[in-house]
């Protein structure tokens, strides 16, 4: 069995800073590179999140360059700002960790009244429940999805429960991928655990023994979207815990036969919120922000990536997003009013610390 950690992805792109009224410089005859009077605007994101040209096409329009780092993992997201390496003024968090974020002192208060464009989050997504820590608003969502139970459906029928990921007969075919915050819950779930985010000592135990006979039916664990794809597609797994569903979609792209089922135990559930740095805490940052709000922004993003968003389904259809795309993410069921009851919405745990380690001794065979 193989387990990768998350390695992160920097921005190819360089800025050209001018010097006093300096605007841009000559790169050669006849041609005018721009030049950036600000500092740019480091985001630490997600694969599929932010393509580099529409960040290219904003740092254009509003003379500010936008630098996309990608990350695989949200343990990775919270340690790369103590690395030295990346001092990013935007992250996207899941709402489980913005209090753990909000702690160490990596995210600040959210002036909403310089975020009008937050107007299009659909009313589905009670998001202020999740984004308030201490009471202050810390986070405002990007992007939401489900975590379900992913298959290859022309080797099994939709299983409705994450007992499937036990079964004997998938030994050696089952993939997960390497996010302690998140596949943790599914493991409470799986167990039985009453509350997934407040385990007791007997729910400790019993997620490590269900991590202890996991791992003989794991052979790879996937070290994001792209690489879970790359895994699925190769038939080095055939069922597994999705990370996203564009991995899903992804397949279907290359003709395999995948879907996804909402497990009965209930379907680990997060939402991407942007958070803001006390670096970024400047009003380009949050037109910025503001702008990845809009109505134009977000159907792009949908449309491109098969993500939610965060538009509802006449604004994502006004929007321009496709039906044939609209059926491919969750924003048409989640119109149904029984939708959100089947899905768990990641909060912070009880422990987080005693999670990680048990994590790291699941994947170092340890445990």
């Amino acid at each position: 069995m193989t387990f990768h950690t998350g390695d992160w992805v920097p921005s190819r792109r360089s800025v050209i800073k001018g010097v006093g009224a300096a605007a841009a410089v000559l790169a050669s005859p006849g041609v005018l590179r721009r030049a950036y009077a600000q500092d740019p605007i480091v985001l630490l994101t997600w694969e599929t999140y932010h393509d580099p040209a529409w960040c290219k096409e904003w740092s254009d329009t509003n003379g500010v360059e936008v630098k996309p780092v990608v990350i695989g993992s949200v343990d990775e997201l919270f340690s790369q700002p103590f690395s030295g390496a990346v001092q990013p003024d935007v992250m996207y968090i899941e709402t489980g960790s913005l209090p753990r974020f909000k702690e160490a002192g990596l995210i600040g208060p959210i002036d909403l009244a310089k975020l009008p464009n937050t107007k299009n989050i659909t009313s589905k997504l009670d998001w202020k429940k999740y984004t308030n820590v201490g009471g202050d608003v810390v986070g405002v969502p990007y992007n939401w999805g489900t975590q379900p139970l992913m298959y290859n459906a022309d080797l099994m029928k939709a299983p409705d429960s994450w007992a499937a990921l036990w079964d004997e007969k998938y030994r050696g075919k089952v993939n997960i991928f390497d996010d302690c915050t998140i596949c943790f819950p599914m493991i409470a779930l799986s167990v039985g655990a009453k509350d997934p985010f407040n385990l007791t000592d007997a729910d400790f135990t019993a997620c490590e023994n269900a991590l202890r006979t996991l791992r003989p039916q794991i052979r790879t664990i996937a070290r994001g979207f792209d690489d879970a794809v790359t895994i699925y597609a190769a038939g080095d797994a055939v069922i597994g815990y999705c990370q996203n569903i564009a991995v899903v979609t992804s397949l279907q792209d290359k003709d395999k036969n995948f879907n996804y089922a909402l497990p009965k135990e209930g379907t680990p559930t997060w939402i991407d919120c942007t958070g803001i740095s006390k670096k970024g805490n400047r009003d380009i940052v949050y037109k910025f922000i503001n702008d990845n709000l809009s109505t134009k922004w977000q159907a792009r993003f949908i449309e491109t990536s098969t993500n939610n968003g965060v538009l509802d389904l006449s604004e994502a259809t006004a929007g321009g997003v496709s039906e044939t795309t609209l059926k491919r993410t969750n924003i048409p069921d989640s119109q149904a009013g029984d939708f959100w009851e089947k899905l768990v919405i990641l909060q912070k745990p009880e422990d987080f610390e005693r999670r990680l380690q048990i994590w790291n001794d699941f994947k170092a065979g340890t445990l």
